[in-house]
């Protein structure tokens, strides 16, 4: 018989996040399992894990909260010296655990804004943001400042996710600074509808430009 790891992980492999909860319900190991996944940015199945890891909480919090509460607390403490260890997927898993129980967890959202001035968890703390504006949950005081700023970051998949945040924020008054994004050809790998795919900041400019547009 499979052990609940290869389960879980056989399960993210077929996209099957319902799977993946139903397993957090009977075993809240399920949650250590997933959280030991994410550590490989690279990897197709980390993003999934993340993603799973919101999936999951979801389910679970309905029925007893206090368990995710735990793993939220278990997240925040990753992201401290303290800790022993670097959390380096806290903010993507935090900001997927509120996407999918906005109001258990509404007081999370400043807490994952306020990694944003340490460089390794820039990265998640906007793919997080941009997240909940999809889910339309309202950003923290300060996350459309940050997405701007970060508009000329060096690295394109800071500038990519500052973007994305952008249009599910909707800030319609830097969209020139967006359109002069969508010449630029540095390429850059991302996690979307449950795969990773390559692109070009400039593809992403030019949908946000696109939206931006749309919601005026």
């Amino acid at each position: 018989m499979a052990s609940l790891r290869e389960e879980i992980k056989e399960a993210l492999h077929a996209v099957d996040f319902e799977r993946v909860a139903r397993c957090a319900l009977e075993n809240k190991k399920v949650f250590s399992i997933l959280i030991s996944l994410t550590y490989d940015k690279e990897a197709l199945l980390c993003w999934r894990a993340i993603e799973a890891m919101g999936r999951a909480a979801g389910v679970v919090a309905k029925k007893n909260p206090s368990v995710v509460r735990n793993i939220v607390q278990r997240l925040l403490w990753s992201v401290r010296e303290e800790s022993g260890g670097i959390g380096w997927s806290a903010p993507e898993m935090l900001g997927e655990i509120v996407r999918n129980s906005p109001e258990a967890f509404s007081d999370v959202p400043p807490l994952i804004f306020s990694f944003h001035e340490e460089e390794m968890f820039l990265k998640g703390v906007l793919w997080a943001m941009g997240r909940l504006a999809e889910a339309g949950i309202n950003p923290v005081a300060g996350a459309a400042d940050l997405a701007v700023q970060y508009l000329d970051h060096k690295d394109p998949l800071v500038r990519s996710l500052a973007l994305l945040a952008i249009s599910r924020m909707n800030i319609p008054e830097v969209r020139d600074k967006v359109k002069a994004l969508t010449a630029d050809e540095a390429r850059l790998r991302m996690y979307e509808d449950s795969e990773i795919i390559e692109k070009t900041v400039g593809n992403i400019a030019t949908r946000t430009l696109q939206e931006l547009r749309e919601v005026v």
